[in-house]
């Protein structure tokens, strides 16, 4: 397996394109968290907004709820608040473990520094990914959010590892060549020294493999979990049906 290849993978499998399009949850309308804890569904020309004490707005003009409409909605811009910073967090970890595995190869050919245009690159990456996640300072999470990391977001990654060939091959190629030409090393031990590598970057893979989709299932669950209360929070406010986030 090429270096290339083994970044790829990891890639792949620690970002959302190994998971978001197997959870069988849409994100019907675009909904925005701003900082100070608003919720908003933007819809066309209509919107919903529920402000930092709870009080629930459609296109301007606020609701009157009763206490058990109030508590729901409490619940209910609690668990939205909660779920997409960790979608964002999410991201990061699977670009901070990318990096990690370039890190490993740096290490193992102890060519430190060798590799920060591959580094650069991955961060390239991870920055458009995140900026999916704002619009200015306020989080969002986009309608068809789970389809679009199986279409737009593959195409991304698949520019990216492109634009990642010439960094990649020049940074492994400039440090091999130095070590032979100084007489560190031979090609039958160039050989092992690369096996050497595959072996641990598969280890490092298996390890953040195995954390990320248990994080992902935890992220879908709870995405399920979200679209089911929503539902039940439609029926008890039904001013607030037309302006649908989760749904299974």
């Amino acid at each position: 397996m090429s270096a290339k290849k083994m970044i790829a993978t990891a890639l792949l499998i620690i970002s959302g394109n190994a998971w978001a399009s197997m959870c069988p949850v849409n994100v019907e309308n675009d909904v925005l968290l701003t900082q100070n804890g608003e919720v908003k569904v933007e819809k066309a020309q209509d919107k919903l907004r529920i402000d930092q004490d709870g009080r629930v707005f459609v296109n301007g003009r606020e609701l009157q709820l009763t206490q058990k409409q109030k508590e729901a909605i409490e619940r209910y811009q609690q668990q939205v608040s909660t779920y997409i910073p960790e979608i964002v967090d999410f991201t990061d970890k699977g670009i901070a473990a990318a990096n990690d595995f370039v890190s490993e190869i740096e290490t193992s050919f102890d060519a430190k520094g060798s590799f920060e245009g591959v580094k650069t690159k991955i961060d390239e990456y991870g920055h458009t990914a995140k900026q999916k996640f704002y619009q200015g300072k306020d989080m969002v999470l986009e309608h068809d959010f789970f389809k679009e990391v199986d279409t737009t977001w593959k195409q991304d990654f698949e520019v990216m590892m492109q634009s990642m060939d010439k960094e990649l091959f020049a940074s492994v190629f400039n440090s091999l060549s130095l070590k032979m030409q100084e007489g560190e090393l031979n090609f039958t031990e160039l050989q092992q020294q690369f096996a050497d590598v595959q072996v641990k970057i598969k280890e490092k893979m298996k390890q953040h493999s195995t954390e990320m989709k248990d994080e992902a299932q935890n992220l879908c669950d709870s995405a399920k979990g979200i679209a089911q209360d929503e539902q039940q929070l439609h029926q008890l406010i039904p001013e607030l049906q037309p302006y649908p986030v989760f749904s299974i």
